[in-house]
């Protein structure tokens, strides 16, 4: 699970990261780093379905996207802003 008071920021930054997933598509990036990148997104729900708290571990992945491709540090932005009101 995510702590509820980033509940809404966790599903804005899993949106971000899909999009920005097919703009590197649109922009025909190499499919090993599009894969890398579904990698991670495809985790990201499993994060926010387990009992457990996992929002340090749902930060780190958006984190490690951020440090391999700096366009990612938006998603990370939303994740970490106190007013996000609406997912996407």
């Amino acid at each position: 699970m995510i702590s509820t008071d980033k509940a809404q920021n966790a599903l804005r930054s899993l949106n971000h990261v899909l999009v920005l997933a097919r703009k590197m598509a649109h922009d025909r990036v190499a499919h090993k780093e599009i894969a890398d990148v579904l990698d991670v997104a495809e985790y990201l729900p499993r994060l926010l379905a387990e009992e457990d708290d996992r929002t340090s571990a749902f930060r780190q992945c958006l984190g490690d996207l951020a440090a391999r491709w700096p366009d990612f540090g938006s998603a990370l932005q939303y994740f970490d802003d106190p007013n996000v009101r609406w997912p996407w």
